[in-house]
């Protein structure tokens, strides 16, 4: 499978697996048919494989399928080793809770014993997203984050739902059955900046919102546009922070800080059915796992 998979790679990653198992199971009880797995979601299963580099690609009709397909992870892990090319020494590779991954990743999660799963859904351009986390519920558990995008729910596509009918699907799913499909923050984008000597990064905030840029400073080089709000400092969630709580988090950040940001008229959109008060109180501002 490839490096930041589509919603098709997991969902024939799915087909491959329930494949394999398939015949393991086959060939250990030597009687149950096969024939039922022709097909799974609509594809079948003989068009597709993984090449060499465990990439999941269309199958040519000239390649034998083994029932031992590989399943690769989606992504690497952090903190993962890996091998240099030239010394082929053996080096660390972490990734920063702030990137913004492209691709589709899947969710598994749970409701609390209340039956919540701590999670405000919003419709935006027929699409799906998540305009607030709860802190300490399972949805921040499971990894959503603010402005994540919900594909599908408990193999539902949601396309075209309104906010309300998700959260309906969500409310409606089994206690330990909650699986979402989510692409990583679309809407978002981030830009890396460094303070100078007197610990300026040279960004004017009201309310989290960047107003003006200093001339000359590490913000105007990186090009930090206006306009946007600040919705994660290093990974970290500051949305309704007040400002002067956020240049007291920024002034303690030692060497390169990565500012998350979204263009304001997204944010509002966002945002435009929740209270002050509860993005302040009630979102999420744990350091997410990468």
């Amino acid at each position: 499978m490839s490096l930041y998979p589509t919603f098709e790679d997991l969902k024939v990653e799915g087909i491959l697996k329930a494949q394999g198992e398939a015949l393991l199971d086959s060939a250990r009880s030597g009687s149950e048919s096969y024939s039922q797995m022709a097909t799974f979601m609509g594809l079948s299963l003989d068009n597709f494989c993984y090449n060499e580099k465990g990439e999941l690609v269309p199958r040519s009709y000239s390649q034998e399928v083994t029932a031992t397909a590989p399943n690769p992870a989606l992504s690497p892990k952090a903190g993962a080793l890996y091998a240099r090319n030239a010394s082929r020494a053996i080096v660390e590779n972490r990734r920063s809770p702030a990137e913004i991954k492209p691709g589709v990743r899947r969710v598994v999660g749970c409701k609390d014993e209340n039956g919540l799963f701590g999670v405000q859904l919003i419709n935006v351009d027929k699409g799906v997203f998540v305009s607030l986390v709860k802190r300490d519920s399972p949805a921040a558990l499971a990894g959503l984050r603010f402005g994540d995008q919900i594909l599908s729910i408990n193999d539902v596509v949601v396309a075209g739902m309104s906010g309300t009918k998700v959260m309906n699907l969500i409310r409606s799913a089994p206690p330990n059955g909650i699986e979402l499909l989510v692409r990583d923050r679309p809407f978002e984008r981030t830009v890396s900046i460094y303070k100078n000597s007197a610990g300026v990064v040279g960004i004017d905030l009201v309310d989290g919102l960047i107003k003006a840029i200093h001339k000359d400073s590490s913000a105007a080089r990186n090009g930090v546009p206006i306009n946007h709000q600040i919705v994660e400092v290093n990974g970290q969630n500051v949305i309704g922070m007040k400002d002067k709580k956020l240049c007291q988090l920024i002034s303690g950040i030692q060497g390169m800080l990565t500012l998350t940001i979204l263009p304001r008229v997204m944010y509002e959109h966002l945002v435009k059915h929740l209270r002050d008060s509860t993005i302040r109180k009630e979102m999420d501002r744990s350091m997410p796992e990468v």
